[in-house]
Order: C-alpha cells, then sequence, then structure tokens
C-alpha cells in the first residue's frame, strides 16, 4: 500500500447504456477540487441482554449503498454528462461545428444513471447506478465558476485501473461571463437587460432516494423523486424592486447564461420565480447591498417546466452525454 496526497486520485463519470450495468466508456475525467462520495452502509446491531452490562455483542451490515459530492470548475463539455443525469435522459444535439445541446426535464422518477470511477495507487472502484442527487452553481467575483454535483449509487465494486485523460473538458467559465436577466415572460428575456449581480447560488435538487427491497444487500433501484431549483442572488441596493417582489409575492421569468463564446455557452431559463427572505447589508463602510432567495416554479398557465429551457453550446461531438 501507498501513502499519498490526494491530488492523485482520478474521477471518471460515464453514460450507462443499461441502467445499473457498469461502464467506462465514452466517460469524461473530472478535475475535481474536493470530494466526499465513498461507500456507506446500513447496519442492524444486537444488543440483546446476555447477562453482562455491555450494550452490543455483535453488528450486521444489512446495506450496502455510496453517497457524496464532488466539487469541480464549470467546464463547458464536462457539464454535459452531469446534465444527462440530472435532467433524466441525453439531450437533442444540432449543428457543425458548434453544437447546441437542448436538454428538456424527464417527468420520470428513473433519470439516466451513470457510472464513476473512483482510482488512486492503492485502489481503483466503479460505483453503477449513480444518480444526480444535487447540483449547485456558485458563482463569486473573480473566481472560477464552480459547481458541486451529489450522487447516490450502489455500492463500488473493485476495477481496473484505466489511464487518466484531461484533455476534453472545453472551457471553463469565469464569473465575467454570466449574465442574469429577469422579465414579467419568457418572450421578454431576450430583449431584457442583464442584471449587475454580485454573487449567485443556483441549487437545483432530484431528491435521490435508495429503493431498498429485502433479501439483499444492494439497493434495488436508486430513484429521484420531486425536482426542485432554489437560490440566491446579491447585487448593490439601488431601489426597493426585490423588496416589493418579497413582500407582493409577484413572479418574474429569469435567464442564467454564461457566453464565453459563440461556442461555449450554458443557459438556463426559469419562467416562474418567486422571491422569497430580502436583506440588507448596511455596514457602515460598504457599499449597501441586498440578497434575495429564488425559487422556480413550474408555469401551469403556460404548460412550462420548472426549468423550461437549458441548452449547452460547444464543440462536443461524442457520444457520451
Amino acid at each position: 500500500m501507498t501513502k499519498f496526497i490526494g491530488r492523485r486520485g482520478t474521477l471518471l463519470a460515464a453514460k450507462e447504456i443499461s441502467r445499473g450495468t457498469a461502464t467506462t466508456t465514452n466517460g469524461f475525467w473530472v478535475p475535481r477540487s474536493t470530494i466526499s462520495f465513498d461507500d456507506k452502509v446500513e447496519i442492524a446491531r444486537e444488543n440483546e441482554a446476555l447477562g453482562k452490562i455491555a450494550d452490543s455483542d455483535n453488528l450486521f451490515v444489512t446495506q450496502k449503498m455510496a453517497n457524496g459530492e464532488i466539487e469541480s470548475n464549470l467546464d463547458d463539455k464536462l457539464l454535459g454528462i452531469f446534465l444527462t443525469s440530472l435532467f433524466g435522459s441525453s439531450p437533442t444535439t444540432t449543428g457543425s461545428g458548434t453544437y447546441t445541446h437542448t436538454y428538456a426535464l424527464d417527468n420520470s422518477n428513473q433519470h439516466q444513471s451513470l457510472s464513476l470511477l473512483y482510482q488512486d495507487p492503492d485502489t481503483a472502484r466503479l460505483y453503477p447506478l449513480s444518480v444526480v442527487d444535487s447540483f449547485k452553481i456558485k458563482v463569486e467575483q473573480n473566481a472560477l465558476v464552480v459547481f458541486t454535483v451529489g450522487f447516490m449509487s450502489r455500492g463500488g465494486k473493485q476495477w481496473t485501473s484505466q489511464t487518466a485523460d484531461f484533455t476534453g473538458l472545453g472551457n471553463k467559465f469565469l464569473h465575467q461571463h454570466l449574465v442574469v436577466k429577469t422579465a414579467d415572460t419568457v418572450a421578454g428575456l431576450g430583449a431584457a437587460t442583464g442584471i449587475s449581480v454580485k454573487s449567485l447560488e443556483l441549487n437545483i435538487n432530484t431528491n435521490a432516494m435508495v429503493d431498498s427491497v429485502l433479501g439483499t444487500v444492494e439497493p434495488e433501484d436508486i430513484l429521484n423523486q420531486q425536482f426542485s431549483v432554489e437560490g440566491s442572488i446579491t447585487l448593490n441596493k439601488e431601489d426597493e424592486s426585490y423588496r416589493e417582489l418579497m413582500l407582493t409575492g409577484n413572479k418574474k421569468a429569469m435567464s442564467i447564461s454564461f457566453n464565453r463564446a459563440t461556442n461555449s455557452q450554458f443557459n438556463l431559463t426559469l419562467p416562474r420565480v418567486d422571491f422569497t427572505e430580502w436583506e440588507q447589508d448596511r455596514a457602515l463602510d460598504t457599499i449597501v447591498s441586498q440578497t434575495i432567495n429564488i425559487k422556480g416554479n413550474y408555469d401551469a398557465a403556460n404548460g412550462l417546466d420548472i426549468i423550461s429551457a437549458c441548452t449547452l453550446v460547444n464543440s462536443y461531438t461524442g457520444t457520451g452525454y
């Protein structure tokens, strides 16, 4: 066995052709900055009275699974594999040279599964039936855009180490590539002026769960449940408009876009956003700012999903999505 630093560990994410069947084909190597994803167990403890004051005399493993998060920078090619599991199915791809991958939210509870391979100098373990449980984007000033993706999966299997290749990740999005707009309707977003945002956090959750059954320690399935979109934005306080949105409960359409170049973009449209928990920061020696929470809603009146449009534009031509 070898002593090693965390940087020497590598992670691969690959789309499963057959749900729960482990694969490393057409995968994407993920240059993560942090990782907490690992094996976990559920246990049953034997604690009957045996004439002694000891509170336990045995333990049994009753379920094996894995969960946790990885954090990485937002790369325009790498992002697509995670969007496939998050939205539930592969995108519709159009274009030539520059490709537009359009994702639609799959209204099902068995979203596309991935296989995750983690390897380091001591071991290689592959985790089949990995499903995106949460996806968070964080944008701060003078920084790379960071995303954190949470997974739930079956337990790891010993695997053959693969040769890592980090050359196909695409372009990185930076804070200056962010454009946030609001309008009364989705149709009005195109002509709307971008908001001068100081920071943004967006959290998308599929609320995945382990589907356990009797007769096995392996989950029968990993199911996604309710789909939610929440977040917050911070900006200078120049008027009372966001305070009024909170007080009145009025909704807005919102677009969140990252535009690096014509062949490097990521765009989300939320048709019906509400605004809550408005707060001011009135420190004595800094410009007064405001932070307000946002939450996406299904737009029943117009039949628009909670995220009504999601496009990823890049030069990726493979079948990994």
